[in-house]
């Protein structure tokens, strides 16, 4: 199958063509993301499911004069692993080892977190500290919550334009 043929079962949304995509391209991926997050092999499984989520969502902003289809596909991964790279650095300072103390900063960041997480409903609540704080892939964490994957790719997708829309307007007060 030739790229043409495959994009445009892409964007119709065929489940087949994705399994194809993934056979075809799922090694460049896989290589772009491991590059990227190559100290934190555990966050790849992650990353290779928001970039195939990402590609599979946005292909049709795919313009082949602007890049060819390979590249295009290899710059979406990296911008997905990039997102989780920074998540990632971000969110590690808060995870505390049990043997270790609390200190004051550390209280006052996960005081800070907390506050601004109430901002969502429980179930969405539950959903971004069993992703971001306590590191479970989107695959677990919907599974510990009886939800689709693609529903808490969703959910989580929601809550941070909701909190980044509630972040820009708490800052222009």
């Amino acid at each position: 199958m030739d790229n043409k043929d495959l994009i445009e079962r892409l964007k119709k949304k065929d489940e087949d063509a994705l399994y194809i995509f993934i056979e075809e391209y799922g090694k460049i991926l896989k290589g772009v993301i491991s590059k990227t997050l190559w100290k934190y092999p555990n966050l790849w499984e992650e990353a290779m499911n928001d970039a195939l989520l990402s590609i599979w969502q946005n292909i049709e902003y795919f313009d082949p004069s602007r890049s060819i289809f390979k590249n295009w596909c290899a710059l979406v991964a990296k911008y997905r692993a990039i997102d989780i790279l920074r998540k990632e650095i971000k969110f590690e300072s808060l995870r505390l080892d049990e043997d270790s103390k609390t200190v004051d900063s550390d209280l006052y960041s996960n005081l800070e977190i907390e506050e601004i997480l109430s901002l969502l409903n429980d179930e969405d609540k539950k959903l971004f500290e069993n992703i971001f704080i306590h590191g479970l892939s989107y695959k677990e964490a919907a599974s510990k919550q009886n939800i689709s994957t693609a529903n808490a790719y969703k959910k989580v997708s929601r809550g941070r334009n909701f909190l980044k829309k509630w972040r820009k307007s708490f800052y222009e007060k």
